[in-house]
């Protein structure tokens, strides 16, 4: 049995529809570990030594206005931790849903009609991804967090796979199109 010749594109597509998922997940599963706050709940507060029945009506306001005053502070002053290129933060939603649309655009264009050029966009495009994928790599491990370090890895393999699978589809269609000496 042979495989159609079209396979390469094929798992061209699927390797960067695969990587757009898994980046999705890791981008979301980074802003629920982001989200979650140091600050004790409301219940874990009534448990704790300070009992706010016992607390002066003066206290528990000085505690609210420093609290309203932090919060405003908060939402003003751009987050010191947000990573940030050209001052653009790089996980927002929007670059988040270009770099995915890229991919699934770029995964049906070669799924549906490949050619030579598209091809070398692809592997440009998915060596990019790649290294920031790596560097996302690095990110993770300063951070401690194994599971997104391994997950960022794996993303990674699959743009640098689909970056040398276009690579190779690229030499060998332009090698099927020269003119053979006769």
């Amino acid at each position: 049995m042979t495989l159609p010749t079209r396979w390469p594109q094929q798992v061209i597509a699927v390797l960067l529809i695969v990587a757009a998922g898994l980046f999705v997940v890791g981008v979301t599963t980074e802003d629920d570990n982001d989200t979650h706050s140091d600050e004790p709940t409301a219940e874990a507060a009534q448990a704790g030594e300070h009992n706010e029945a016992s607390e002066s009506a003066e206290t528990i306001e000085a505690e609210a206005a420093e609290r309203s005053v932090n919060a405003a502070e908060a939402t003003e002053e751009p987050e010191e931790d947000e990573e940030r290129v050209l001052g653009v933060g790089i996980e927002s939603p929007l670059l988040v849903t270009a770099a995915v649309a890229v991919s699934l655009l770029l995964a049906g264009l070669v799924w549906h009609r490949p050619n030579r050029r598209l091809l070398i966009v692809i592997a440009v495009v998915a060596a990019g991804f790649a290294v920031l994928d790596a560097a996302e790599v690095a990110h993770q491990l300063d951070e401690d967090r194994t599971g997104l370090s391994l997950l960022a890895g794996a993303i990674m393999a699959l743009h640098a796979t689909a970056a040398a699978l276009a690579t190779h589809e690229t030499t060998t269609t332009a090698a099927a199109h020269e003119p053979k000496p006769t």
